[in-house]
């Protein structure tokens, strides 16, 4: 089997889902040929400077205003969304050749952008190879929604209703869960994690993470932490903030809690498992891993927009405690440590909504979908010789813009 996974390197839950499911592929079937292409840099590494960049930018330095633009084009999107979509429209034709010389069996996206270049195939090229969305939120925002995919795999079933209303066929919606990397599946003792940490396993351990960039107010938030009148311990991953790793050993060497600081980790399912609380910002691959590891979760700066989303859903569902308050940080942390039948009801409620077999799921349905296109041709018009034509003066038409 064939498989191109198109993802965006918008932060790091993307590329993780698509690197999980890779590797899920390949266990499960490993004469299969799988590329994974971070689509905005194959398609123009400037484009995807600028694109990428300003988003980063625009959640450091101005989080309201785009927390404001991911409301506005959710409710009243229509100026937003032509000129999004004629510029994706302009791009999804640059990965024509690369479809037609990998031969895909079948497309999936792991991000929204790459999800409406899916639908721009299938409608202005007529492509019948089938095309899966997973959308690695918690929350269908509009971004996520475009006509002719064969399937959306969505984390959780209030989503399905939301997205029926908005005009996707419940037919084309599966409830499988979003893709974790295979560790994820493997049981660890707590014990052994903590004591090769020097860490107490007798002790409640309190893991801190920012996602990979290592970002919310996680210094403030390990301040607080070391004043809390509780016998804690903390594990803080800080993802490729090297910056803030640096802080954290200077602050950390002066701490009266014990505490071990890690960078940039491929092996988060040891720590979540060794842990008794996860303070984190709520992104859709942190809140999966959690569910699967029974970790309750403590949120902290969410991303306005899809994180509140996010947040929103745990905390309906008890699954989360809202720590947001920094100038509250230490009070509720403490009432929390206090009341621990809290912690229980939300680690029960994770074995409720975790989905530790979405991978296999995945790929069951991955395979349906390539069986029932199986006989069709890729594109089933213009022919392949009309469509290099169409391609050719479109291109050429295109220079100017690229």
């Amino acid at each position: 089997m064939k498989v191109l996974i198109l993802s965006i390197s918008a932060g790091g839950g993307h590329g993780t889902a698509a690197e999980a499911l890779k590797d899920h592929i390949v266990l499960r079937a490993p004469q299969s040929e799988i590329q994974i292409i971070d689509t905005l840099k194959y398609i123009n590494p400037i484009i995807d400077k600028v694109v990428i960049g300003g988003y980063l930018k625009s959640l450091k330095v101005y989080p309201y205003l785009y927390g404001k633009l991911y409301t506005y084009s959710e409710y009243d999107y229509k100026i937003t969304n032509v000129i999004s979509s004629r510029l994706i429209e302009a791009m999804t034709c640059k990965l024509l050749p690369l479809i037609n010389d990998f031969n895909p069996d079948i497309l999936i996206s792991t991000h929204s952008f790459s999800a409406e270049m899916l639908s721009v195939l299938k409608s202005k090229y007529n492509m019948t190879i089938p095309c899966m969305c997973i959308i690695t939120d918690y929350y269908p925002h509009n971004s996520w929604l475009h006509p002719y995919l064969d399937a959306y795999v969505v984390s959780n079933k209030d989503m399905i209703d939301k997205m029926i209303s908005k005009g996707i066929s419940e037919n084309t919606i599966y409830n499988l869960g979003i893709p974790v990397k295979p560790e994820f599946s493997i049981n660890y003792c707590r014990e052994d994690i903590l004591k090769s940490l020097r860490l107490s396993p007798s002790k409640f351990t309190i893991l801190i993470m920012g996602g990979s960039l290592g970002m919310g107010k996680i210094l403030n938030i390990y301040k607080q932490l070391d004043k809390v009148n509780a016998d804690i311990q903390i594990i803080i991953i800080t993802g490729k903030n090297k910056k803030l790793y640096s802080e954290l050993l200077k602050i950390g060497e002066s701490s009266l809690k014990n505490t071990i600081i890690i960078g940039f980790t491929q092996h988060v399912n040891k720590y979540m498992q060794a842990s008794d609380l996860l303070l984190t910002k709520p992104g859709g691959l942190t809140i999966t891993e959690a569910l699967i590891c029974k970790i309750p979760i403590g949120l902290l700066s969410p991303i306005p927009g899809q994180e509140e989303k996010n947040a929103e859903f745990l905390l309906k569902h008890n699954l989360a405690i809202d720590l947001t308050d920094i100038e509250k940080f230490k009070e509720n942390i403490e009432k929390l440590l206090n009341s621990r039948d809290i912690l229980n009801i939300m680690t029960e409620n994770c074995y409720k909504f975790s989905k530790p077999y979405a991978s296999d799921d995945i790929f069951n349905l991955i395979n349906r979908l390539v069986q029932k296109k199986l006989i069709e041709p890729y594109f089933s018009k213009p022919k392949k010789s009309m469509l290099k034509v169409t391609l050719e003066h479109f291109l050429n038409a295109q220079k100017n813009i690229f």
